[in-house]
């Protein structure tokens, strides 16, 4: 049931209970208009408000029961014009700081026991109606909470962790017509209900076990074609599938606002190289040799970014031995 018509046969009902009980009112005839609001059933005895006897049932902007709370010291604000809704009849009248018994005392409204009030909106526009039935809604919501899954990705270097797909808690949400009479409710019932299902957490984490950083080259053996084998000092053997001459400088943490993390989410450490990822993608596992001869870098991950064009910018452990490497061309050998 939509928000509209929920309103709607909530105000059927009161009007339809207010129209059966004799009652003296003020009758100043006023176009009726929606319940947008918040609400507050309070119960008047006599004429004489007695204040300890008042109950208010809160309600929020789509008719929802808050709580109920003893109603003696709910206050009107003042100065407010306040619509008063009753057997049909609608007159409008200005309150003062005064409570919502002091109100209708004022207005001489001889209430039955029977007859419940519901005061809407009381900081924006007040509105009172006053039936013997009285409608409300409750909503009950539970939440499922989403869960964390890993994806292991051998291709991504140890430590490499980056989230794939946030996740999203599950919501089951109910919505009952409650009916209240004389105070007490009498009948409740279900009549909206809205689920949604939880969604996964996704977390990418590497796996692959890559040859040590900065482990030198015994031998570089060029198939002719741009592609050709690395045999590292170790004895293993890595292939590349091209070489690119790029300008290489160097970089540590905590110097120039570089933090502990690179763009990949993994651990800033040597071995990691910051690039373009227009010239060479996160990802790119790489062979990097300064062509001065000064430095044999060795193995590493494009991991950072930060850099722009055909710069490649290694990683080292202090911020002297960035200066020492300061910018020099390098042979990077783009592996398989």
């Amino acid at each position: 049931m939509s928000k509209k018509n929920r309103r709607a046969a909530a105000l059927i009902r009161q009007l339809a209970a207010a129209a059966v009980i004799p009652l003296t009112v003020l009758t100043m005839a006023l176009a009726v208009r929606p319940a947008e609001r918040n609400a507050a059933a309070l119960y008047i005895s006599s004429g004489e408000a007695e204040e300890t006897e008042l109950e208010v049932f809160l309600i929020d902007s789509e008719d929802q029961l808050i709580a109920r709370k003893d109603g003696a010291a709910y206050l009107l604000p003042a100065g407010q014009r306040i619509t008063v809704r009753y057997q049909g009849e609608e007159f409008v009248q200005v309150s003062k700081r005064e409570s919502v018994a002091e109100f209708l005392s004022r207005l001489d409204l001889q209430l039955s026991p029977l007859e419940m009030v519901a005061v809407y909106s009381p900081q924006k526009a007040p509105e009172i109606v006053i039936g013997s039935e009285l409608v409300f809604y409750e909503e009950d919501s539970s939440t499922a909470e989403y869960e964390t899954v890993y994806q292991y990705n051998d291709k991504k270097p140890e430590g490499y962790e980056q989230v794939v797909q946030e996740g999203r808690d599950g919501v089951r949400r109910e919505v009952y017509e409650i009916i209240y009479q004389d105070g007490v409710e009498i009948a409740r019932q279900l009549v909206e209900q809205v689920e949604s299902e939880t969604v996964d957490e996704i977390i990418e984490k590497g796996t692959g076990v890559f040859a040590a950083p900065n482990e030198s080259a015994a031998s570089i053996a060029s198939n002719g074609d741009g592609t050709g084998t690395i045999t590292l000092e170790n004895g293993s053997t890595v292939t590349y599938s091209s070489v690119r001459t790029m300008r290489g400088t160097a970089y540590t943490k905590n110097e120039s606002g570089v933090g502990s993390r690179t763009a990949s989410g993994t651990a800033v450490r040597r071995g990691v190289v910051a690039v373009d990822r227009k010239v060479l993608p996160l990802g790119t596992k790489v062979y990097v040799v300064s062509n001065d001869g000064y430095c044999d870098y060795g193995m590493a991950v494009a991991e950072d970014t930060g850099v722009r064009g055909n710069t490649i910018d290694l990683y080292m452990d202090s911020y002297n031995e960035c200066i020492q490497f300061g910018v020099r061309e390098c042979t990077v050998y783009i592996l398989d």
